[in-house]
């Protein structure tokens, strides 16, 4: 029988470790502030070294150690959420004392309490449930470390507030950077924390720094010497009868926590334990300290005259379907969890793109993460990626530019400045004028959403490259007419004021393409015979109408000249269609074109008298009608002399 009691002893110890004695595990696992994976096993195993001494409240006196050097106990529990629940052995298989821990975390309004996310945590645990009282006698001659009060029972309430400072995203992405990197060389893991890795125990705290508790215990947290009596409040315990509620003993701990390493300092009643934790060495946690610190000089009217030291270990399996659960420090990291809801997921979001877990946005450009991640291959945390002026969400809903590139359209200018100067950057050339948007901008300084800057007829690329006019100047080589007029209507030259050189500027020249005296409206000396036609350039009406059209002004102009130069000069306006429609609907049109003509030059000085307004219709063609070239030169007004009394 001793040798099976041996070998339950060291198969547990071989599983790991809590607590040395029931105190220890006040140090082991009051953790106001962890939350558990889903479902894990942890088994754990403790030792420590029995005081030299132990008082006996019924005689009043210490007797000496003689029986045990080291004490054992050990435990196994499952963990889920906020509850861990197990039974603990204090001398295995023979008493078994259920234990219940809950960490609870709930919302007042707006203010949450417990969990990873508030400074404010709470504690409650129940244990040594159903115990006798002689539970934790480990002397084995009716004596107990503890004071009166039974350990059966027992349970505490613990408030801690935590002192540190909140961790950011970069924060837990440089934690897990490291654990993901420490994990990998490890040869036991679980599942993967990262594509190309492995494990999902990470405890790497992100409660690091100094927390403060203070609450209440009774049982075994009522404290081992007679001033925890003093301190106890509702008690109706009688240590002689063994029976009514042992009361309540104030408690308070203060710890700091740095990564993986706890120091604690706690009080229970009277007594002052001091521990350390080393966590997460292969799943494995590692604790010592000494409990009873109070009893370093002896006394003879307490307890043990020396403290207990204690070593324990504890070792956890992660038992839940999902894989993906990572106990981070006091946190529990779901390696699947998208709390944001933007695709990505949260290890994803701090491990790898550095982004906000809790933001679908990061960048607040408008596109979730998981958008720029996935789909645009943007950066989620740049509103504007390719730096152009636009957000990645204007680019792609407004615009629908690419995000990724500065200049969609490779005309020179960023899309951003497109948006601004108002053309499309989904074009290079907005207006269509054959002139790229930037060199409309940047190099010619004409108007990237007009063809024709300057209104003069000409596009700004025929006027650039075709006639080396000034796109900005309706009027270049500034002779009265417009770069337009001389081009497509007189036939001059744009870039000469006086294309025949006669001295007579384009837009005075009766004769531009002539040479004549300046006292003959720049027209040769030529009599002029009755029947003669004049040789004027094309008069050009509305298609269908005898409204005249400004380019004819030109022209015209030089007509008015010519007969003020000779007033004894009559002509006849003859209008001519070509034979498309019906011929008396023609020979109207052109009646009424001759008569428009014969107003304007009324209008611009010439008597009436000298005028006449003829309408032949189609009946005098001068060319073929089976072809538009024909049809348009048939379309035309003949200026006839009909009389001349200068010659």
């Amino acid at each position: 029988m001793l040798h099976w009691k041996r070998t339950w002893i060291v198969i547990a110890a071989l599983l790991g470790g809590l607590t040395a004695s029931s105190k220890a595990q006040f140090l082991a696992l009051r953790s106001p502030f962890e939350r558990f994976t889903d479902y894990r096993l942890t088994i754990g195993m403790g030792m420590s070294t029995p005081p030299n001494s132990q008082w006996d409240e019924f005689t009043h006196s210490t007797a000496p150690v003689v029986r045990k050097q080291i004490n054992f106990n050990q435990f196994i529990a499952m963990e889920y959420g906020q509850f861990r629940f197990g039974v603990m052995s204090y001398v295995f298989p023979s008493s078994m004392l259920p234990f219940v821990y809950w960490n609870p975390q709930f919302q007042i309004d707006r203010f949450i309490v417990g969990g990873d996310s508030s400074r404010i945590a709470l504690s409650l645990r129940a244990e040594n449930l159903f115990a006798k009282r002689d539970a934790n006698e480990y002397l084995g001659n009716g004596q107990s470390d503890k004071s009166i009060y039974p350990d059966r029972n027992s349970l505490s309430f613990l408030i801690t507030y935590w002192l540190g400072h909140v961790l950011d995203s970069s924060d837990y992405g440089k934690f897990l950077r490291e654990a993901a990197a420490e994990d990998m060389r490890e040869d036991v893991v679980t599942g993967p924390i990262l594509p190309g890795s492995s494990g999902n125990e990470l405890r790497y705290s992100t409660r690091n720094g100094f927390s403060v508790g203070i609450g209440l215990g009774s049982g075994k947290y009522s404290g081992s010497g007679p001033i925890s009596r003093h301190l106890n409040f509702l008690s109706t315990y009688n240590p002689f009868t063994d029976q009514g509620f042992p009361g309540f003993n104030p408690l308070a701990l203060i710890r700091y926590r740095m990564r993986n390493m706890i120091a604690q300092l706690d009080i229970a009643g009277d007594d002052v334990n001091f521990g350390i934790v080393l966590r997460n060495l292969k799943h494995l946690d590692i604790e010592t300290g000494l409990l009873r610190l109070e009893h370093v000089f002896p006394r003879s009217s307490r307890g043990p005259h020396r403290p207990e030291a204690f070593l324990s270990l504890r070792y956890t399996v992660a038992l839940g379907k999902e894989s993906g659960y990572y106990e981070y420090g006091d946190a529990v990291l779901n390696q699947l969890a998208d709390s944001d809801g933007d695709g990505l997921t949260d290890l994803e979001e701090i491990m790898i793109y550095h982004t906000d877990p809790y933001n679908a946005d990061s960048d607040g450009d408008g596109l979730t993460d998981g958008e720029e991640v996935r789909i645009y291959g943007t950066d989620p945390n740049n509103p504007d990626t390719d730096g152009d002026g636009l957000t990645d969400g204007d680019e792609v809903h407004k615009y629908h530019t690419n995000p990724r590139l500065a200049d969609t359209d490779g005309d020179g200018l960023t899309d951003g400045e497109e948006v601004k100067a108002g053309t499309d950057p989904l074009s290079r050339d907005t207006d269509g004028d054959g002139i790229s948007d930037y060199d409309e901008i940047h190099k010619y300084h004409t108007d990237p959403l007009k063809k024709d800057t300057d209104g003069d007829g000409i596009s700004d690329y025929d006027e650039i490259f075709v006639y080396h006019t000034n796109p900005l100047l309706k009027d270049t080589d500034g002779d009265g007419v417009d770069d337009g007029t001389e081009i497509k209507v007189l036939h001059t030259n744009p870039l000469n004021p006086d294309t025949d050189g006669d001295g007579v500027l384009d837009g005075q020249d009766g004769c531009p393409l002539e040479p004549g005296p300046k006292s003959n409206n720049g027209c040769p000396e030529v009599p002029f015979t009755v029947g003669q036609r004049l040789d004027l350039p094309r008069i050009e009406f509305e298609t269908g109408k005898w409204d005249i059209l400004p380019q004819s002004f030109a022209p015209l102009n030089q007509l008015v000249g010519l007969l003020t130069k000779y007033p004894g000069m009559k002509v006849s306006i003859q209008g001519h269609t070509d034979n498309t429609g019906d011929s008396l609907a023609n020979e109207r049109l052109s009646m009424n074109r001759a008569n428009s003509v014969r107003s304007w030059l009324i209008e611009h000085g010439i008597s009436a008298e000298r005028l006449e307004a003829r309408g032949y219709g189609q009946s005098r063609p001068i060319t073929t009608n089976s072809t538009d070239a024909g049809r348009e030169i048939n379309r035309r007004i003949e200026f006839i002399i009909i009389e001349n009394k200068e010659k």
